[in-house]
């Protein structure tokens, strides 16, 4: 697949996915016979799980070393690099609750006042 289908599978940009190439998120893939990147259909889930991770607040170096592993076969480094950006999720969560709790509270002061 060519680079402008990548781009309109994932919804990345044809730069952004260049720029993961070149940070070393993804592997830069095989050229074709006409001298065009050859994608293959795992380089659309690794693209997918790539903007999933960086849209929940993972860092780019973070992502760097988690596609290291994915693509070492590292499942404990995985497991260990998925579970901390769990724990800070879990953490922003019951921040984020906290947050509602408190506004849905002054909220209703202000209406019984």
């Amino acid at each position: 697949m060519k680079i402008g289908i990548i781009s309109s599978r994932t919804g990345l940009g044809i730069h952004t996915i260049r720029y993961y190439e070149k940070q070393g998120l993804i592997k830069k893939p095989e050229k074709d016979q006409s001298g065009h990147r050859a994608y293959k259909e795992n380089d659309i889930e690794l693209l997918n799980w790539i903007s999933c991770m960086k849209t929940s607040g993972m860092s780019l170096n973070k992502i760097k070393e988690y596609t290291k592993a994915f693509y070492t076969e590292d499942e404990l480094a995985c497991i260990a690099l998925l579970q901390e950006h769990l724990d800070k999720l879990l953490t922003q969560q019951e921040n984020i609750t906290h947050y509602i709790d408190v506004t849905k509270n002054k909220i209703l002061n202000f209406k019984s006042s």
